[in-house]
């Protein structure tokens, strides 16, 4: 991949993308002896035989990801694993926890003696593959994990959320087989699909040009709004949820090209106070909008995006996002996602230092000052 040092717009994702119905099955053509599978609990008790047929490799080692948010004890013990595998072939099945989770713990297989907190600056990590290549298997359809350049880690002592960005993260392989997201919760099939869709429409008026990342969102909020209701209350229809997964892809791809604003930079920093990042993520979208709304430019390509959408305006496309949350009967009162009324100065202002430092508050199309995080939270609280 070019190592590019100008702004010039570019499109990329994983090297391979596989998808439909049983296309798990693919795995078993990968090169090589040695495969680890990282997988949480929940698909290992739903699918670990269906795995092991599909790989069918001469060594496979599965290792069971600890659950929760990834943190360096989680990553490190999946490192451990790895290391004790040997494994040319890692396979990262789940949401975006483990598909994460099995990437951070990929950097530390690869070079043992990394320090995560070195790495929070963009784009200096060593190349991987010296030992290993990576196929992310999302069972999700929402972080987009399976074409992302990050990973995220939650620290161990300030519960803050950093990015690992770097494009030797971006797995090898894709695949996105519907019958894997059968079991998933609905409550992480509505966060997964509202992060999906956040992606999309943050992204949109970034400062990042590019406009073949704009068709994508384009085309990714048109089938979130039409599917995601019917994805999470039709668990058999496999058509609906391979559809969304290829959305939540695309979605992944526009968030990876040009970032998303605002609102990914105050619900990176909720994780703090229990909300979920997809529920944080729709509580705050329509807040986001609304602010950036300021900015001309922004307001035209909003109401290009409403046209491609066929409703009238912003106030129409306001309206949709709004008529998909009463259907999924999503709160977007963060209150309501969360043990805590009301955020205390202290709370507030440690949620500020964090938004600032994240990438999404340099990508959003206007200024993120403290006045407007204020009004955000105002907004969505």
């Amino acid at each position: 991949m070019l190592r590019l040092r100008l702004p010039i717009p570019r499109f990329f994702g994983a090297g391979e993308i596989l998808h439909g119905k049983g296309s798990l099955s693919a795995l078993r053509t990968l090169d090589g002896v040695d495969v680890a599978v990282v997988a949480s609990r929940s698909v290992l008790r739903h699918h670990r035989s269906e795995i092991e047929r599909a790989v069918n490799h001469l060594k496979l080692s599965v290792l069971e990801y600890p659950g929760g948010e990834p943190n360096l004890t989680s990553v490190a013990a999946v490192a451990e694993g790895m290391s004790q595998a040997q494994p040319n072939w890692i396979i990262a099945i789940g949401g975006g926890s483990v598909l994460d989770g099995a990437k951070l713990a990929w950097i530390l297989y690869e070079h043992p003696e990394t320090d995560f907190e070195a790495l929070s600056r963009p784009f200096a990590l060593r190349q991987l593959r010296g030992r290993s290549r990576f196929v992310a298997v999302p069972t999700t359809a929402g972080t987009g994990s399976e074409v992302s350049s990050a990973a995220v880690i939650t620290g161990d002592e300030d519960g803050r959320k950093r990015a690992i960005v770097s494009h030797e993260l971006i797995p090898d392989i894709a695949i996105l087989d519907p019958k894997l997201t059968v079991n998933v919760p609905r409550a992480a099939l509505i966060a997964a699909g509202m992060d999906a869709l956040a992606h999309s429409v943050e992204s949109y008026v970034s400062k990042f040009s590019n406009p073949m990342a704009d068709i994508q969102a384009e085309k990714s909020v048109e089938i979130i709004l039409r599917l995601l209701p019917q994805t999470v209350d039709d668990p058999e229809d496999m058509e609906a949820r391979l559809e969304m997964m290829v959305a939540a892809l695309m979605a992944g791809w526009v968030q990876n090209l040009k970032v998303p604003g605002i609102g990914h930079a105050l619900a990176h920093q909720l994780g703090l106070f229990g909300i979920a990042h997809g529920m944080a993520c729709g509580g705050l979208l329509q807040a986001s909008v609304s602010i950036n709304l300021r900015d001309e430019i922004v307001a035209r390509r909003y109401a290009r995006l409403a046209s491609s959408l066929s409703v009238s305006g912003v106030e129409g496309l306001n309206a949709v996002i709004s008529e998909l949350k009463a259907k999924l009967e999503f709160s977007s009162s963060l209150a309501n996602l969360s043990s805590t009324r009301e955020l205390s100065p202290a709370q507030t202002r440690l949620v500020f230092e964090g938004a600032h430092a994240d990438i999404c508050a340099r990508a959003n199309p206007v200024a993120v000052t403290d006045d407007l995080l204020a009004e955000m939270l105002e907004r969505s609280w």
